[in-house]
């Protein structure tokens, strides 16, 4: 791999090649193409090899959620625009009032704050329902 002296780059530069035995990447390359044409489920697999696919394919799917949230969002927009001007207008003011009866509150600056605040995030997803927002904490274990 590198020394201790020496970080390789994120491009990779730096890096060496690993070596595995031919029998071994006969295995991998095999269980690839079984897990492709579905004779092999991941369980199957070595906890290694289990756990290298499952990091591989997460980060192929973060690699593309900006892309994937770009088209949702075209989608919506272009599904509001299959409304007529006035059936467009009334959605949106609805949304907008459902918007403000989440954010009824006793603080008027608050509530229209808040209501702004969650009418702009509801566009991002014109077909779901308003709602308040839920926090939560996602943890992921790596192996």
């Amino acid at each position: 791999m590198t020394t201790e002296n020496t970080r390789p780059q994120p491009s990779g530069e730096g890096l060496s090649r690993i070596q595995i035995s031919a029998e071994a990447s006969r295995a991998i390359d095999a269980w690839a193409w079984a897990l492709a044409d579905g004779s092999l489920r991941l369980w199957q697999l070595p906890d290694a090899i289990n756990t290298l696919w499952t990091l591989a394919f997460e980060e192929g799917r973060r690699s593309r959620d900006h892309e994937v949230h770009a088209l949702q969002l075209d989608a919506d927009r272009w599904w509001l625009r299959a409304f007529g001007d006035q059936d467009r207008k009334q959605y949106l003011l609805e949304r907008l009032e459902k918007a403000a009866d989440l954010a009824n509150r006793p603080d008027v600056d608050d509530v229209l704050d808040e209501t702004w605040r969650i009418y702009l995030a509801s566009l991002d997803n014109l077909r779901e329902p308003i709602q308040l927002p839920t926090t939560q904490f996602k943890r992921k274990e790596v192996a």
